[in-house]
């Protein structure tokens, strides 16, 4: 590979949200190679995407292997083509046309960092919102980093989430791909924890801009989605800190408020639904259980 970026796009039956984030990649003022994995789709994805004139490798998975499977799938075909930097990329995001040279500009000082991210209805509208994708972890507690303009386009930051992850290509082979046992939402923020553990600096760097649709994939609010939200936060303490339930009662115990009111919402019949998967979730997360679910 000449390229020294490679973009990873995962696509899970939704192509054309696929494509056009690929399409934005396409018109960045900074070359690179575009990799789609197209994650198990049920509906017509694969054809969508064999139609398209765009340029991109497309790596076909069987099934679905989730968010953490995926990427991987397509981290490991970068890796082989000897890319430097990798791109993380959300299939429902679009990438302003220089987010990524923004991020290039400093790498030699992040091994990973991620964009400046907005939301709103749909790409750059007037009422883009951006939000929280850079924490600062001052005694172990999570304090938002907010940018509303500043001189250098950058913060130092100790760890970095969302729709938009740039990896230095060395920091898989020191630490690893993304964690498989998440399947679906904790698996960027663990690797991004990993990074930092081992030495590598973390960036939010806000001159780089991507729209983020957020959800498309996997609605938020759904009942799934709630699932692994709180059972990935239990599997996470088991990882890092090996006792969830002592970390939960001593160090976050609004996850007690939060599973005690799901107790309550069970109760009432337009909230059971997503009580019980938060339940569900926090009792799946004690229990160590990990991958995917079909259950909601």
């Amino acid at each position: 590979m000449s390229d020294t970026v490679c973009v990873i796009i995962l696509n899970w039956n939704g192509a054309r949200d696929t494509l056009r984030c690929a399409r934005a990649v396409a018109a960045s003022d900074h070359p690179a190679s575009i990799i789609i994995v197209d994650n198990g789709s049920t509906d017509d994805s694969l054809d969508v995407l064999a139609q398209s004139s765009q340029p991109f490798e497309l790596v076909r998975l069987d099934r679905n292997l989730g968010f953490a499977g995926g990427m991987n799938a397509g981290v490991r075909v970068a890796l082989r083509r000897g890319a430097r930097h990798v791109w993380l990329l959300n299939s429902d995001a679009v990438p302003a046309p220089d987010a990524l040279s923004q991020m290039l500009a400093h790498v030699d000082r992040y091994a990973v960092c991620t964009s400046l991210q907005v939301t709103s209805a749909a790409p750059w509208s007037a009422d883009d919102q951006p939000y929280v994708t850079g924490w600062r972890l001052p005694g172990g507690k999570m304090k938002p980093v907010h940018c509303g303009g500043c001189a250098t386009g950058r913060h130092d930051v100790d760890v970095v989430t969302g729709a938009s992850l740039l990896v230095g290509a060395e920091w898989f082979d020191r630490v690893g791909l993304l964690d498989e046992s998440f399947f679906h939402y904790k698996e960027e923020y663990d690797l991004v924890v990993r990074i930092a553990d081992a030495g590598g600096r973390v960036g939010l760097v806000c001159a780089s801009r991507v729209w983020h649709q957020c959800g498309a994939s996997l609605g938020q609010a759904t009942p799934r989605a709630r699932y692994y939200h709180y059972r990935n936060e239990l599997l996470y303490m088991r990882k890092r800190y090996g006792r969830p339930l002592v970390r939960v009662v001593t160090r976050e115990p609004i996850h007690i408020k939060t599973f005690a009111e799901s107790l309550v919402h069970c109760l009432l019949p337009a909230r059971r639904p997503v009580a019980r998967a938060i339940i569900a979730g926090y009792l799946d997360g004690l229990r160590g259980v990990t991958g995917p679910t079909g259950r909601f």
